[in-house]
């Protein structure tokens, strides 16, 4: 491995996010990095180069591979001689599997974006063993979904540990502030999800769907309420909670499977703050629309319908717009106490002030990249699996994101302690 080409190689470099990392990453103005642009059009990469330059002239020397996953000859040929691949092309059930089985024929670590976790499934089932016995790093879901949920809830539980020697109990994340766009990349991936035909409905609803093991937390139906914990604010469904509770309930799981276990207790649920009329529309759309059209894009014709009317691929927020994109988000976790011991509550937050999913996104899935490629040995996933970013990166992730102050992890503050006499005076 410490003799290969490329440290790292950004697969899908010509798209809207691929590009968008590729930037990231000059500013890191990091001279001793080995990196190269993959895709699948010599013409668009050439145009994506001449657009790098302009950030770094030097740049005009960058390697360019041609590489498609029709054809695994061509991503062997640069996999072999690359550590970390980034993997940018979606939708990952249609585009990803093919590189994720070259990446373990060449043991090449991989990072991506996804946040398909119906496919996540499907690499959980067929190569997480292999992954494990060849110690290579397969790590999906590594931007918006689901690095904040996954490392601020990594992030509550390692402090009850090491400051109360305790486990974490309950837990929930809100997102109490959000500004970002979305591209058209998302959307075409989000109709392609909605038709898969691999999980059952009970499948999609089950937390523990990508788990090692079971905890806990049940399935639940989305609704309106008020939280105290917020501030009071209403609590609606965030609409990404569908990924990040199943990969923070993996992390729980792979931490409880190598002895370091979050808590038998542990559960996880998310929320967002939202205005009650807009939480009630949305908490209505989500109760009738959205069963509908998941039952419609199951048929081919709707989904190719679909697909041509909204947005397509290689389209998203512009510069301006991306720079304004900002996202807050609260944990607050119960620790597992004795009944009449005195109860202990932590928050934490997790501030981005990019864009969430294209600025933020690309600042965590390069940093995810980063760390095999600088710190490899000190990983908590070292030895390899299907993995997500806590446990796969843990500590090293949240240096490497918050040393400059352009992410912002506050380990938990407002610690209560209280006893049951004081809550019962309440």
């Amino acid at each position: 491995m410490a003799s290969r080409q490329y440290d790292l190689v950004v697969y899908g470099a010509t798209g809207f996010t691929g590009e968008l990392i590729c930037e990231y990453i000059i500013e890191q103005k990091d001279k001793d990095l080995k990196w190269a642009l993959a895709g699948r059009n010599l013409s668009k990469l050439e145009k994506t180069k001449q657009h790098l330059t302009t950030f770094d002239e030097s740049l005009k020397d960058i390697d360019l591979i041609i590489a498609d996953a029709s054809n695994p000859d061509s991503l062997d040929a640069f996999l072999c001689k690359t550590k970390v691949v980034i993997a940018t092309v979606g939708p990952f059930i249609n585009y990803g599997t093919p590189l994720v089985e070259a990446c373990l024929r060449q043991k090449t670590h991989y990072v991506d974006i996804t946040g398909e976790y119906n496919w996540i499934k499907q690499l959980i089932d067929k190569y997480h063993d292999q992954a494990q016995n060849d110690n290579v790093m397969i790590v999906p879901a590594c931007g918006f979904d689901s690095v904040p949920s996954d490392l601020g809830t990594f992030m509550v539980v390692d402090y009850l540990r090491k400051q109360h020697n305790l486990d974490t109990a309950e837990t929930k994340l809100s997102l109490v502030k959000v500004n970002g766009g979305v591209s058209g990349g998302t959307i075409q991936t989000t109709v392609q999800s909605l038709g898969d035909r691999s999980l059952s409905a009970t499948d999609n609803m089950d937390p523990y769907l990508l788990a090692s093991q079971r905890g806990q937390d049940k399935p639940y139906v989305p609704c309106l309420y008020r939280d105290y914990d917020f501030g009071g604010k209403w609590q609606a469904f965030f609409i990404m909670s569908v990924i990040n509770e199943k990969v923070v309930h993996r992390s729980w799981s792979l931490y409880a499977d190598r002895g370091q276990s979050y808590g038998k207790l542990f559960k996880y649920r998310e929320s967002m703050v939202m205005r009650f009329l807009p939480a009630l529309l949305l908490t209505s759309v989500l109760l009738t629309v959205m069963p509908l059209a998941s039952v419609l894009l199951k048929f081919d014709f709707f989904r190719r319908m679909a697909a041509k009317i909204l947005p397509a691929g290689g389209s998203g927020p512009d510069r301006e717009k991306r720079e304004q994109g900002f996202f807050e988000m609260h944990v607050v976790a119960n620790a597992d106490t004795e009944p009449y011991d005195p109860a202990v509550r932590v928050r934490g937050i997790v501030k981005g002030f990019r864009d969430p999913g294209y600025g933020d996104t690309c600042r965590m899935v390069t940093e995810s990249a980063l760390c095999i490629v600088k710190s490899l040995d000190s990983l908590p996933g070292k030895q390899g699996g299907i993995l997500t970013p806590a446990s796969a990166f843990g500590q090293v992730l949240i240096e490497r994101l918050t040393h400059n102050g352009e992410w912002y992890l506050k380990y938990p503050i407002s610690l209560v302690r209280y006893s049951l006499t004081s809550l019962v005076g309440l």
